[in-house]
């Protein structure tokens, strides 16, 4: 049986951003519906995330954030975006404060939550509590496969109930996309494991362009211990501990990385120099080491980055009396939709905010830049799809849905089948071997290759149940999102910040251009370059 829904606004996504454009929709009158593919403001980026919103605010002015952002992005930002996201960013994130959301506040920066590892809670939980108290729908444990269009505009779209084991179909007169990332393209990984990028497939397919998805952000230190998870180590344990190779030799001093903050400023030279250690065989067990025998010592004292908690766990797994193995981790795309400041897309009726826009963080993203962009972003894009919705009126889409909704059938089956998780766990290595911290033109084109054969091996997926339907949409969707990344850092013939290219290891003036990725019209991924 199919579900259908109809609403003004359809938000996909319930992190920080949905949850803002949520919010900011509903304020503005219209009739909302947020959709989640986990539940809602669960098992999402914002969650995981670190808890630290950098923002003009106590003496840090809107210039300085401005600066720090194109710095840190090697100037390949979108500038009208960077300058909407720094003169913007402490009012709205400072307005959390009136959807519940608890705050700590310091020159630069804000912070939330208190549970290592779950800080985003802090952010998301009363913020979902707050859409309910107002009486939003929110529709849980729903993957969507595709955005339904109509003469060019979108009019709703189509997913799987994976809980309920079946289709949903949902009519809205605006979509804001708020999906997050794709780290979980990756092996190793502090991202959940449902941030397959369902976003850039989903705007890709509807005819959105793509930018800068070459670049993919590595947290460079993150526990990479046996039987433990991979716990990011970032404050005065990563900035005061010393990060050494099996020789003794500390990392960032021998590859020249000094900008610090190093976890904030310069996670991409660090991860790129930790990884070249790793592979010059100067490791221990695939890692290197980090010493914070002394500031795990020192700090209790809270930080606008870190929490007492987070001192506890360092001193739980040991750091007071030994180095940690650590090594870096896929942790964030600096890429995705193009978008303007009010998250509109160039396709009709298609909004986006948060990570899976691109633009705002250039080449790289500094630290504590995410929260921020996402509260700005999702509170402007909630607003201008709202005042899109009011002079638009509702589609049917049921015959639009059809295509798909035969394509679940076909697929959910109880014969034998390909295992989707066998394939993502193939992608995932794939990705991390060859399409991961340090590239090459040979190790690229293998990963095309092969992500080639996963696309054909997926013609043979079958689902037995709601869980390997979930699954099973994801494929086809995470290649499209891996072969976007392959075939921009293919393109991209130099090294520039995340993207390193061993074969063009120095950054290049005249790429200081765009990688722009679109569907061309015989169906086929097209590539092209525009100025910055």
């Amino acid at each position: 049986m199919v579900t259908n829904f109809e609403s003004d606004i359809l938000v996909v996504g319930t992190g920080g951003a949905g949850l803002r454009a949520a919010i900011e929709a509903d304020e503005r009158g219209a009739s909302v519906v947020a959709v989640s593919k986990a539940p809602a403001g669960m098992n999402n980026a914002t969650v995981v995330a670190g808890g630290g919103f950098r923002a003009a605010i106590e003496g840090f002015t809107s210039e300085e954030h401005y600066e720090d952002t194109l710095r840190v992005g090697n100037r390949l930002n979108d500038r009208r975006l960077v300058e909407v996201f720094a003169s913007e960013g402490g009012m709205r994130v400072l307005e959390l404060k009136r959807f519940g959301v608890e705050m700590r506040v310091r020159r630069g920066g804000i912070s939330v939550g208190e549970t290592p590892g779950l800080m985003g809670l802090g952010m998301t939980k009363p913020m979902v509590e707050h859409l309910r108290s107002r009486g939003v729908r929110i529709v849980e444990n729903v993957i969507l496969t595709r955005l339904l269009l109509s003469d060019g505009v979108v009019v709703g779209a189509v997913g799987y109930d994976s809980h309920d084991d079946s289709p949903v179909v949902f009519s809205a007169k605006a979509v804001v996309l708020a999906t997050g990332g794709a780290g979980a393209l990756y092996k190793r990984t502090d991202c959940p494991l449902r941030t397959t990028g369902d976003g850039y497939s989903l705007a890709y397919r509807a005819g959105a362009r793509l930018r800068d998805m070459e670049f993919v952000q590595f947290f460079p230190v993150a526990l990479a211990e046996p039987g433990l998870p991979p716990y990011l180590i970032g404050g005065p344990f990563s900035e005061e501990g010393r990060i050494v190779n099996r020789l003794g030799e500390e990392i960032p001093v021998k590859h020249g990385v000094t900008e610090r903050p190093l976890v904030l400023k310069s996670r991409g030279a660090l991860s790129i120099a930790i990884m070249r250690e790793i592979q010059a065989g100067n490791g221990v067990d695939g890692a290197v080491l980090l010493d914070a025998r002394e500031p795990v010592k020192k700090y209790a004292a809270e930080e606008w980055f870190t929490s007492q908690g987070y001192a506890q766990r360092m001193a739980r797994l040991g750091a007071a009396e030994k180095p940690l193995k650590i090594a870096p981790i896929c942790h964030f795309n600096m890429g995705g939709v193009v978008a303007d400041e009010d998250g509109e897309t160039g396709v009709p009726g298609l909004y986006a905010a948060g990570e899976v826009v691109g633009g705002v963080h250039g080449a790289n993203r500094h630290g504590g830049n995410a929260l921020t962009a996402i509260t700005v972003f999702g509170a402007r894009a909630g607003e201008a799809a709202a005042a899109y919705a009011e002079d638009r009126s509702l589609v049917g889409v049921g015959s639009l849905a059809e295509p798909e909704l035969s394509r679940y059938a076909d697929l959910r089956s109880s014969e034998r089948g390909v295992s989707p998780g066998v394939l993502m766990s193939r992608l995932r290595e794939l990705m991390w071997e060859k399409a991961g911290i340090i590239r090459g033109e040979s190790r690229l084109k293998e990963a095309l290759s092969e992500l080639r054969e996963i696309i054909e091996a997926a013609s043979s997926l079958k689902a037995s149940n709601g869980g390997e339907m979930r699954e099973a949409l994801e494929v086809p969707m995470a290649v499209d999102v891996a072969e976007m990344i392959v075939m921009a850092a293919l393109e991209r013939r130099e090294s520039r910040g995340a993207h390193f290219r061993e074969d063009y290891p120095v950054e290049d003036e005249c790429w200081l251009k765009v990688v722009v990725v679109e569907r061309g019209g015989d169906g086929g991924m097209r590539l092209s370059t525009r100025p910055v």
